[in-house]
């Protein structure tokens, strides 16, 4: 099959089938990899990271989606609503936090996070919007439309709010595949070995 059957929420069951789909689609994404330790403790971090925001690390009122094809699950995705904003905390919740990205990036990964995350802020909408987070796809299911139909699905939702979508890429083949669901580049910006584009795709 080529094409998911269906595209869902996600149920609160299946947040740990969501975190293993991200962890699999994002294991060479440049974004996750610059900050996030490498080397042979790379698989095992990159699970913990994904655990923690299909939970809510993203934030508190992400909203899970999965496309699946006869049972099988093969992609998902995570957005935030308007006013949802990724990785904004308070203090305490910084500090409560801190053990998890301590482990999964070091010293020197949580001061590229927070450099990269001060970058990523400057191109991030004002007016009211909803953010695509993440979205990825099964290695095992690349190529056959999947992330053409979560987007498909979830981008008329959004149309049906009237509001305009935003997301950040770091791997040129997703910036092309957003392109052609309307999402223009915004801006961008690089550091060592990454490069990044904030893409916006206006209300419809």
């Amino acid at each position: 099959m080529n094409v998911p059957s269906e595209v869902r929420r996600a149920q609160d069951a299946e947040n740990a089938r969501v975190a293993a789909i991200l962890t699999d689609a994002f294991v060479d994404e440049d974004g996750l990899n610059y900050w996030l330790k490498q080397g042979a403790a790379k698989d095992r971090v990159r699970k913990r990271f994904f655990d923690a925001a299909v939970r809510d690390v993203v934030h508190a009122k992400r909203e899970l989606w999965i496309a699946e094809a006869d049972g099988q699950q093969l992609g998902a995705a995570i957005w935030l609503p308007p006013g949802a904003k990724a990785f904004e905390y308070t203090f305490i919740e910084e500090l409560m936090l801190t053990p998890l990205l301590l482990s999964i990036a070091g010293f020197k990964g949580m001061s590229r996070a927070m450099d990269l995350g001060k970058r990523l802020s400057q191109f991030h909408p004002h007016a009211p919007h909803a953010h695509l987070s993440f979205l990825g796809v099964h290695s095992s299911a690349q190529g056959r439309g999947v992330g053409s139909a979560i987007l498909k699905h979830t981008l008329a939702l959004v149309d049906e709010q009237g509001l305009p979508a935003y997301l950040e890429a770091s791997i040129p083949r997703n910036v092309a595949l957003y392109q052609r669901h309307g999402f223009e580049i915004t801006g961008e910006f690089e550091l060592p070995n990454l490069h990044f584009w904030c893409m916006t795709r206006p209300p419809r």
